[in-house]
């Protein structure tokens, strides 16, 4: 198994695929409430609740925050799976994209906001699957822009 240190790593790539990734992300979170069977997911919402503050600013930060660890999971991306798999970049992203949405977004940010295990309390499936959806769409952009040197 090959693991890269950053200094191995195109940063530059990490840091714009991360952060268009995360931006498309959270647009499309927003959006995706205007499709039938999909829920309007607010990311940055979702990050101004784990950091427990109801200020003006705390939506902000919460996008901020989410913008950082698009670019960091993208740098752990690039560093352990990337090169480590032999798979079409944009699919090794969907994958990643994938596995995020259901280890961290549905275990852990979903419960920690009251909706449970992949949104199960909102009695609907439409989070769950706009959870995936964004997820693989995230990972698809980040395996098409970033390219490894």
């Amino acid at each position: 198994m090959q693991v890269l240190s950053w200094r191995e790593l195109d940063f530059a790539g990490v840091v714009v695929a991360g952060t268009i990734g995360g931006y498309v992300m959270a647009l499309a979170g927003l959006w995706a409430g205007r499709v039938r069977g999909l829920a309007a997911v607010d990311i940055a919402d979702f990050g101004r609740r784990y950091m427990v503050s109801d200020r003006p600013s705390a939506w902000f930060f919460g996008l901020l925050s989410h913008l950082a660890n698009s670019v960091l999971l993208v740098m752990v991306w690039a560093a352990l799976i990337e090169p480590n798999l032999a798979l079409p970049r944009v699919l090794e992203g969907m994958a990643f994209g994938l596995l995020l949405a259901v280890v961290l977004a549905g275990a852990l940010v979903a419960p920690m906001a009251g909706l449970g295990f992949m949104g199960r309390k909102t009695g609907s499936s439409a989070f769950a699957l706009t959870n995936l959806i964004v997820h693989l769409a995230w990972g698809a952009l980040i395996g098409a822009i970033y390219v490894p040197p």
